[in-house]
């Protein structure tokens, strides 16, 4: 594959809307699976981990490459829990544009808008998602979106809705045709009469808002007040690009409807890694530089994410010029060493399909690199280029981790280390005032999930408790003190005569 074929997405919101059934539906809508996994079943591709399939959340960043019509589409997972915030932040550097996924029954919730800053000027669309339950409300979480985002807000599909406010079926603006769910498929309907003028009027606006992102669209516009598919594709893309439209779609992850126009969306609208601007960098020198996204250059990968466990560990990468294959010889801009590369992976949830090269603009991983860490930038040592890498939050929540028993010190130690790979959002301290290991955090549910991850993968049991706070007394007033020492065992004996004063250095004003 070409950099043209290839589109790298982010699933960001809050948790529990339904993200990762999102990306199951998408694989099993292209053949990318059997079957429907689902979340309460624990068998969805994304969510693989015993802690996830347990807590019925995502704990990780997880990988779905979905194949349509010709275009591999890296579809990134990420958790929407605040305390894996880190994984969102991995997902947000790979990515070319994010799909912020929320609920109709949430309306604009926090997840979105933490997203929505955590993104910056990267690209971006929203999906509201299940759509399909009772008593859901796009048009309230619509109007809160747009209350919240201001123009750029940009809906790209009329719903159908019934008594329930539930989603029946979808009006495709942008090629004008109506998809409803039938026998557990979406398929094309015609456009229901009463919705027929509300879907004229939004296309208008569609066209206004494409035509506004380019002037030679907007000439077009104003001469026939009239664009085709085409050119209203073409605006919105080049919004898209440069932040000032942000699509909004919706549907349902569980009955597939809009799933399949979010792909053709994503197809359409979403830009290819050579259409985006040169990433800062620096040289060897440290001097700054900009790295454009050549297919042709001279190799440079950014390592945004560690997958560690029990049997191995697997660097994912996103190459940013030139191309990896698995028989390079890559320096590592952080650790000064020049690594001999494994074996190429791309992977699908725990499972990695090998290949012998992962061209620019795509995402793959290197197995077995056990000196490459989260945020390095592999790169030819004939050109050296240090890529920017992630700005993970700062730890917060602080909890001294023992094991139950004294012989297991070793091992709790080494787990950490090994998870920390996975994981660099918290860090270890091995206090030496208070003897005791303090394990610092984003929240407890990520400590909670790090211990047991020690049990599971290491056999390590643990317990947590509150960190001993290492007080130190102040001199308040000035003492004095005399001893002397004597002591006769024949011979000569042994005579010490001693005054010492303590005191503040600074006296206390009164």
């Amino acid at each position: 594959m070409t950099a043209n074929d290839i589109r790298n997405i982010a699933l960001l919101g809050h948790g529990g809307s339904g993200k990762t059934s999102l990306a199951e539906q998408m694989l099993f809508m292209t053949k990318g699976t059997d079957r429907l996994g689902k979340t309460v079943d624990g068998n969805t591709t994304c969510d693989y981990d015993a802690e996830e399939i347990k807590r019925q959340i995502s704990i990780s960043l997880a990988f779905a490459p979905v194949n349509y019509k010709g275009v591999k589409i890296n579809v990134m997972d990420a958790p929407g829990n605040f305390d894996f915030s880190g994984e969102a932040l991995s997902a947000i550097r790979a990515a070319e544009c994010a799909v912020l996924v929320g609920a109709a029954k949430d309306g604009l919730s926090v997840g979105i808008e933490r997203s929505w800053k955590m993104l910056g000027n990267k690209p971006r669309m929203i999906f509201v998602n299940r759509t399909e339950e009772a008593n859901s409300n796009y048009a309230a979480c619509l109007d809160a979106i747009k209350a919240k985002f201001g123009q750029a807000i940009t809906p790209i599909v009329a719903p159908v809705i019934d008594g329930n406010h539930a989603v029946t079926a979808i009006v495709d603006l942008l090629h004008n045709k109506a998809y409803e769910v039938k026998g557990g498929k979406a398929v094309e309907c015609p456009i229901p009469a009463a919705v027929a003028d509300e879907v004229e009027g939004l296309r208008a606006e569609l066209m206004e808002n494409a035509a506004g992102a380019d002037e030679e669209l907007m000439e077009k516009f104003f001469e026939t007040m009239e664009l085709s598919a085409e050119d209203i594709a073409k605006g919105l893309k080049i919004g898209v690009r440069d932040g000032s439209i942000c699509p909004v779609l919706c549907g349902s992850a569980v009955t597939g409807l809009g799933v399949e126009m979010l792909l053709q969306t994503i197809l359409d609208l979403v830009p290819v890694a050579t259409d985006m601007p040169a990433e800062a960098a620096q040289d060897d020198d440290g001097n700054a530089v900009e790295v454009a996204l050549d297919p042709n250059g001279p190799t440079a990968a950014i390592v945004f994410k560690t997958i560690s466990d029990q049997y191995g560990k697997y660097s994912m990468i996103k190459v940013v010029r030139g191309k990896v294959t698995s028989d390079m010889a890559l320096y590592n801009t952080t650790t000064g060493n020049t690594e001999k590369l494994g074996r190429l992976y791309f992977m699908k949830g725990k499972k990695g399909e090998e290949t012998k090269e992962i061209c620019c603009g795509d995402i793959g991983a290197i197995g077995k690199m056990d000196r490459v860490r989260t945020g390095d930038t592999l790169c030819d040592p004939k050109s050296i280029v240090k890529l920017a890498g992630m700005d993970y939050p700062q730890p917060c929540y602080e909890r001294a981790i023992a094991p139950k028993t004294k012989q297991e010190v070793e091992k709790v130690g080494t787990g950490l280390n090994k998870l920390n790979e996975e994981d660099p959002t918290f860090r270890v301290t091995n206090n030496a005032e208070t003897h005791q290991v303090v394990i610092s955090g984003t929240g407890d549910i990520q400590i909670d999930v790090l211990c047991a991850k020690l049990k599971s993968r290491f056999g390590v049991d643990t317990e947590l408790s509150t960190p001993r706070v290492p007080y130190r007394e102040k001199i308040r007033s000035k003492v004095e003190k005399h001893a002397r020492f004597k002591k006769q065992t024949g011979g000569s004996g042994q005579f010490g005569d001693v005054v010492i004063v303590f005191e503040p250095r600074w006296s206390r004003r009164t």
